[in-house]
């Protein structure tokens, strides 16, 4: 894949899961790319203005790309065979496993750590806020009621809900444990694949692991296991000791900062 182009310019909103998992997709097909991120309010002002339609904006050139799934699909259609996200003879395959480790995983993990994690100011004001302007920056930390109300309402959080959404959770995470069960390497055998990318940003708020991110040398926008409250860490060292658990702690270890570019 070509990279002497001008930098993809990325408008995100910095804690998200699309947008994590927008910056290892875009780091993994050796994409230059600029990041904007901002927090709430402001990114859904900036990100309407600018015709988004989802937690991640992109633009490759004169591309809009308005969902992470559109930023893969733009970019896997570039890259050699061999380097694929989703192989032909597994589109239809990664299909569903999008839609079961992206949506359904993804938004059970949102629900179950934002219900838990916000009426914590002091542990949720850095995921929030990191790497935004420092007005927001500000913002978060003097109005942070403005943004955790904001959050609450827009995904309908409560304590039932997150009890269930952990249940879901846990039902995935089983999934996977069984996967993983005949020694494979990958949700798909031997190869790493567009399903491993999914699960292991979507689980990541159960598992904290290194390297989140995008930032190799420091924590990024998500809380540390010491920072989380007593009652919760006990369910993320279970976690970390599925099956499912100890493989996104080691695709983030061993496969966060891989890159086509290490074969060119």
């Amino acid at each position: 894949m070509p990279n002497d182009k001008k930098p993809v310019k990325v408008l995100s909103f910095s804690p998200s899961a699309d947008g994590e998992l927008n910056r290892w997709i875009l780091f993994y097909y050796g994409i230059d790319f600029k990041e904007s991120r901002h927090t709430v309010p402001f990114f859904f002002l900036l990100n309407k203005l600018q015709g988004g339609k989802s937690l991640v904006l992109c633009r490759d050139g004169d591309v809009k790309l308005t969902s992470v799934h559109a930023v893969i699909k733009h970019f896997d259609a570039q890259t050699a065979p061999e380097f694929k996200l989703i192989p032909e003879a597994l589109a239809e395959s990664l299909e569903s496993g999008w839609n079961r480790y992206n949506t359904e995983l993804g938004g059970a993990a949102v629900k179950w750590a934002y219900t838990n994690l916000l009426p914590y100011k002091t542990i949720m004001v850095r995921p929030l806020s990191l790497g935004s302007p420092w007005l927001e920056r500000f913002f978060v930390k003097h109005w942070y009621s403005i943004p955790k109300r904001l959050i609450w309402k827009s995904q309908q959080l409560s304590k039932a809900a997150a009890d269930e959404s952990l249940k879901t959770i846990k039902a995935i995470f089983e999934e996977v444990d069984r996967l993983l069960a005949d020694g494979r390497t990958y949700l798909y055998g031997e190869r790493l694949t567009l399903a491993d990318f999914a699960f292991a940003v979507s689980g990541a708020p159960l598992v904290l692991p290194a390297n989140y991110g995008g930032d190799q040398f420091g924590q990024g926008p998500i809380p540390t296991l010491e920072e989380f409250p007593l009652e919760l860490q006990a369910t993320i060292r279970a976690m970390r000791q599925t099956p499912a658990g100890e493989f996104i702690l080691r695709l983030y270890a061993q496969d966060r900062y891989r890159s086509i570019r290490d074969h060119s």
